[in-house]
């Protein structure tokens, strides 16, 4: 299993995609997850999206780098029940699938479509329609489509395991397939309780992709980096083991540190028949404290921080015990 990240790690940094591209160069990343989340060129009249499709290949000639998976346009095909919209939003899909096939990228997430007035049949019967017109496409550009779990929204959409998997045996298509996304499924009442390692299983051999972050549940904090929230990271792991998931391990945690009024919380203890996993204890409390440090000390004395950064590596599996999180905490403080 090989790592990838997202080009929205550069989001702060870069307005468009082919420059969040272009910052990888130099960067020990060589797998990279395209966004196609942001540009008006999928609705432009013309070939347009293929002159797109160029930037996009010369940015990653660029870099240096690989693009092997990629995100759709977040669009919503029944946000307006008009065949007009729907047939706009279907060919802007189908434009990024496309690009896909042009890129050499062989799966691409394409969140599901809904509406507040839909039940769950209504909502698998129209879904159903919106993937089955986007085969033809990906049949033709040998590309996988991905659904995805999402966290709490007002009215029904794809939030567990077990319903992607109802859904996507119901249609059974070979390219078509899941991104299980680690923060989402935390941010859901539902798919949390049931936990990580269960809505893996029950997506089964139909995962073709990940979204992995890490959040602190019930919040709007949404993807941070793994060990920076409480989800149980040996849950998610020991399912992708059992799942037998060959594919990319690609974050999309394009938040980074938390900020230092963040209270500190732990990753739920995963219990496995009758033993409890804990293979790492999450530094939050940590990183909490010393982000404060940081956001309170003056100017000239922040480059101290590079020591203290030193010193944290240094002393990491120390730091996983009970005492070693509040006496590391302290020593920074002493060393600013």
């Amino acid at each position: 299993m090989k790592i990838s990240t997202s080009t929205g790690d550069f989001s702060g940094y870069a307005s468009g995609v082919c420059d969040k591209v272009r910052l990888f160069r130099g960067s020990k990343f060589k797998y990279i997850n395209l966004e196609q989340t942001s540009s008006d060129v999928y609705f432009a009249e013309g070939d347009e999206y293929k002159k797109y499709a160029e930037e996009l290949a010369l940015a990653r000639d660029f870099a240096g780098v690989e693009y092997v998976i990629s995100h759709a346009p977040c669009l919503n095909a029944f946000e307006e029940l008009t065949e007009e919209h729907y047939a706009r939003t279907l060919r802007a899909i189908a434009r990024s699938i496309e690009i896909c096939g042009i890129l050499g990228i062989r799966d691409i997430v394409v969140h599901a479509s809904t509406n507040p007035a839909f039940s769950k049949e209504d909502f698998f019967r129209e879904n159903k329609r919106f993937y089955s017109d986007l085969f033809p496409t990906m049949e033709r550009y040998g590309v996988r489509v991905m659904i995805e779990n999402m966290h709490d929204v007002p009215f029904y959409t794809f939030s567990t395991g077990a319903e992607m998997r109802e859904f996507l045996d119901e249609v059974a298509h070979p390219l078509l397939g899941a991104c299980f996304d680690t923060a989402h499924c935390n941010l859901n009442e539902r798919a949390r309780e049931l936990g990580q390692y269960k809505n893996i299983l029950d997506i089964g051999d139909k995962l073709f992709g990940l979204h992995i972050s890490d959040n602190l549940g019930g919040t709007n904090h949404h993807h941070s980096w793994p060990f920076a929230g409480i989800i149980n990271f040996d849950e998610v792991i020991q399912g992708l083991i059992d799942v037998g998931f060959d594919g990319y391990f690609n974050f999309e945690a394009s938040y980074t540190l938390l900020h230092s009024t963040n209270p500190p919380k732990y990753r739920r203890p995963w219990v496995r028949g009758e033993e409890t996993v804990e293979a790492a204890r999450v530094l939050l409390s940590a990183t909490v404290k010393l982000a404060h440090l940081y956001d309170t000390m003056p100017c000239d004395k922040r480059e101290q921080m590079t020591s203290c950064a030193a010193s944290l590596e240094k002393t990491v599996g120390w730091l996983l015990s009970e005492e070693g999180i509040p006496t590391m905490a302290s020593e920074a403080a002493d060393a600013i």
